[in-house]
């Protein structure tokens, strides 16, 4: 390729990059907007799940795209540290958030929706996602790369689950009852344009595994 097509390859990724920070930046606030206006329990249920996977997973999953500018001068060790306190922190506040829910609000409704069962596989996901993910670093016994790749197919299915229970919670009757429909197709465009441009990484980091793996 030559310099100047290179060149205009990086300058686009860094235009999406930066365009997808613009639409996940949007959902969050129309999120978070929307149940501090309607303040009750359940306020913290939305703030802390949407803030969990958003932006924190979403950062820690961009954190690897080889076009990243924030990221690409640190070492690779700096870069692990810096995804495994997003990711945790994220897991802790979406757990928060589901706890939140489970204890003081539904009494058990979330379980029969499509919303409350997705966010509940996602967030058992995440939690398998972070201990295989310390399996990993500190493993003395099995393949290190056998691991990785255990952590990249839960931490993905964990962030595509819980973005697929973001998507379902637009269409809640609590969500429904506050917001209008063009809001929530705009939210639902956004979050999965976003969501799909922040799994490329990971995806790409998993096909590479695979190939070791098999090798």
């Amino acid at each position: 390729m030559s310099e100047f097509g290179s060149l205009a390859k990086n300058s686009l990724r860094f235009l999406v990059n930066y365009s997808v920070r613009s639409c996940l930046s949007g959902v969050v606030i129309y999120c978070c907007w929307i149940s501090i206006m309607a303040y009750s329990w359940f306020t913290w249920h939305v703030i802390l799940c949407t803030l969990g996977m958003i932006p924190l997973m979403s950062e820690a999953l961009l954190l690897f795209a080889p076009d990243e500018l924030w990221s690409r001068q640190l070492p690779r060790t700096r870069k692990y540290f810096i995804h495994g306190f997003l990711m945790t922190l994220g897991t802790v506040l979406v757990t928060a958030g589901c706890i939140d829910t489970f204890c003081f609000i539904t009494e058990g409704y979330h379980l029969y929706t499509a919303h409350g069962i997705t966010g509940l596989i996602a967030m058992i996901l995440m939690i398998v996602s972070i201990v295989s993910g310390v399996m990993a670093n500190y493993s003395k016994y099995l393949r290190p790369v056998t691991l990785k790749f255990y952590h990249n197919c839960f931490g993905l299915l964990g962030y595509i689950i819980g973005i697929i229970s973001l998507c379902f919670s637009f269409y809640t009757n609590w969500f429904c009852y506050f917001t209008s429909y063009e809001s929530r197709i705009v939210a639902l465009v956004a979050t999965v344009l976003g969501a799909l441009w922040t799994v490329s990484p990971a995806l790409g980091s998993g096909f590479r595994q695979i190939k070791t793996l098999v090798q």
